[in-house]
């Protein structure tokens, strides 16, 4: 398999760690929109802020995800990283899949569900079951994924299981 050059992968290392840094970022952003539920005094602003979440969710932070499985899939074909050959890589393979998969299956349809019911109820969808249902669960995934993401970080720079190679 054709290799990237010094400069081919520096370019690719940048944009990898932009996309991971706005992935993060938007993730801890719609986290600490929610805390804005305390200045909330109509219906039309919770709309407006679980519209926000959306949009931020849709428009940023689902792109910068697909941009960093990208980036690290052609970062592990075209340089001598491979797919697994470390322990530390295969961690990141799997979080970044599983946390890609569950935000699609669980994390956007909730907080789709949250704009739906804030748009119909208004104000009241404070005290709406369903809604807090939503409101937490999302809470606790995005805690969960952005944490998780921040740990991938770490161990990208330490690679737990990297073998030391001894210089003479």
């Amino acid at each position: 398999m054709k290799q990237l050059s010094v400069t081919q992968k520096k370019w690719l290392k940048s944009i990898h760690l932009i996309a991971a840094g706005v992935w993060i970022t938007t993730g801890l952003i719609m986290f600490l929109v929610q805390f804005m539920n305390d200045d909330i005094k109509t219906g039309d602003q919770l709309h407006l802020m679980n519209q926000i979440i959306h949009f931020i969710d849709m428009k940023i932070l689902v792109p910068s995800a697909i941009l960093c499985l990208l980036t690290g899939w052609m970062y592990s074909q075209f340089t001598k990283w491979g797919y697994f050959k470390h322990p530390w890589l295969i961690f990141k393979w799997i979080i970044t899949v599983l946390i890609i998969v569950l935000g699609t299956i669980y994390s956007g349809p909730w907080i789709e569900k949250l704009v739906l019911i804030s748009g119909e109820i208004g104000l009241d969808s404070l005290h709406d079951t369903d809604y807090q249902w939503y409101e937490k669960s999302q809470n606790v995934m995005g805690v969960g994924m952005t944490g998780t993401l921040i740990v991938s970080i770490f161990i990208s720079i330490f690679k737990p299981g990297k073998s030391k190679k001894k210089t003479s």
